[in-house]
């Protein structure tokens, strides 16, 4: 989860993700981004929450009965929110 997560800030210029293990953050510069991005995860069937003093982060906390599949799914569709909020611009492969 935490490659992915890296992955995704990177290909969209992000800070780098927050956490450990399976609770992790995506932190985002402009507000109200991370709010776009959790709505736009919940319309692709993925429940998620902002968190910070500014709700300037993205909260990915799995149940931790999930499976592989599951985080694979779900980390498609932050990655697919991600870039119908910040946009298709890619600053690194």
């Amino acid at each position: 989860m935490g490659r992915a997560l890296a992955d995704t800030a990177r290909r969209y210029g992000l800070p780098a993700p927050r956490g450990r293990g399976l609770a992790r953050g995506l932190p985002f510069g402009r507000p109200g981004a991370a709010r776009e991005v959790c709505d736009a995860s919940y319309r692709g069937g993925l429940l998620m929450e902002t968190a910070g003093p500014n709700a300037e982060v993205t909260k990915v906390l799995p149940p931790l009965t999930v499976t592989d599949e599951q985080v694979e799914r779900s980390l498609g569709v932050l990655d697919e929110a991600v870039a119908s909020v910040v946009g298709k611009r890619t600053l690194a492969a």
